[in-house]
């Protein structure tokens, strides 16, 4: 399991070490403080992809807590993870633990029918200066949300291919990683 996690957990770190370059060469960022996309309720994730998470939270002993906070919502709600004060000021309370829909989101590609690059961004980002005039060669030094996915997929073929809401990922990455740990001989130790 630990193995698992940290396999996770550099696939986490390299997506958002491309998505950063990439805002530095295309020169396109958010817009200060915002947090629009954290408040989208149709976000949906891998629990694969919060097993960091969950691992932290288990070795923080607030597993139990985080997850009794996650039943106590209603089923359509934003992520959990979500706070407008938040002390990074983009909303994530555990803004190292994000998933990877959270580090791509704005800053990657997906193919579209005809096997063209199209950015997944929002509307607030897709008005910038920069990203309206981005040129087809920038959008080839993009993050591949198929290519951080089937990372994830090489990592554990069933939980990266399980598509549940963000909140629901969450409380499943805590079920199965703090299961694990609480019922194996296995130290927690990274």
């Amino acid at each position: 399991m630990i193995k698992k996690i940290k396999q996770v957990q550099k696939v986490l770190e390299e997506a958002a070490l491309h998505a950063e370059q990439f805002q530095r060469t295309s020169q396109t960022s958010c817009p200060s403080g915002c947090f629009n996309c954290c408040l989208k309720k149709d976000i949906y994730a891998s629990p694969l992809e919060f097993f960091p998470l969950a691992f932290h939270l288990y070795q923080t002993n607030t597993a139990d807590s985080f997850y009794d906070q996650i039943e106590n919502q209603p089923e359509n709600t934003i992520c959990s993870l979500f706070s407008p004060i938040s002390t990074d000021g983009w909303g994530c309370t555990e803004y190292a633990y994000r998933g990877l829909i959270c580090r791509l989101f704005g800053y990657s590609t997906t193919s579209d029918k005809m096997a063209q690059k199209r950015m997944v961004s929002c509307k607030t980002l897709k008005k910038t200066p920069n990203y309206q005039t981005m040129q087809a060669d920038t959008l080839l030094k993009a993050p591949s949300f198929q290519d951080y996915y089937m990372k994830l997929a090489s990592i554990d073929w069933q939980l990266a291919n399980e598509s549940l809401p963000i909140n629901q990922a969450i409380k499943r990455a805590i079920e199965l990683v703090s299961t694990y740990f609480t019922y194996t001989d296995n130290k927690w130790t990274a």
